[in-house]
């Protein structure tokens, strides 16, 4: 049986023997040198298994619930209908401060911010900001956090240069 491979500069077919996989040669057409393969052994493949369509649907479920759990906790209030006895200012600009025992998930609200600006939702980021900054210096310390951790925690399609890009700006935005 011979290794049968594509010239990379002409493109035609070339067979060579078994015991030439590893080496290099010259296309016999071109003349242009040409790497070639190892053979490849059938027992060397690895077995697949085929997708569970009942935890696929599970995961799924899970993925909707939580959704809806966060929009249900997703308290978030208009800044601007708030009235002026509200929170502290800064700026002439009233914030509120999160209520006393109020469960804030700051790891949820920061992927959330970093993925809103990865799809340029500016309003959104700014939402989120301006939830993450009435949380105080708890949400501040997890972002510098995550910018000293060598290995901070993935966000979906984000690569981490990025994810630090938007972390410091969040931490801008957190003051």
């Amino acid at each position: 049986m011979s290794i049968e491979l594509h010239c990379p500069q002409c493109e035609k077919l070339i067979r060579a023997p078994d015991n030439a996989g590893g080496k290099h040669g010259k296309c016999p057409y071109c003349a242009a040198e040409v790497y070639i393969p190892v053979p490849f052994d059938d027992g060397e493949l690895l077995g697949v298994a085929p997708i569970d369509e009942e935890e696929e649907r599970r995961a799924e479920e899970e993925r909707a619930e939580a959704l809806r759990y966060a929009a249900a906790m997703d308290k978030d209030s208009d800044l601007k209908s708030m009235p002026d006895d509200a929170g502290p200012s800064r700026g002439g600009v009233r914030r509120p401060e999160a209520p006393p025992g109020e469960v804030v998930d700051i790891g949820d609200l920061v992927e959330r911010f970093v993925l809103a600006m990865r799809d340029s939702k500016l309003d959104e980021s700014d939402r989120i900001a301006g939830k993450l900054k009435r949380v105080g210096t708890r949400a501040r310390d997890y972002v510098e956090g995550q910018l000293l951790d060598p290995t901070p925690t993935p966000i979906e399609g984000v690569p981490n240069p990025l994810v630090r890009g938007f972390l410091k700006a969040l931490l801008e935005r957190l003051g």
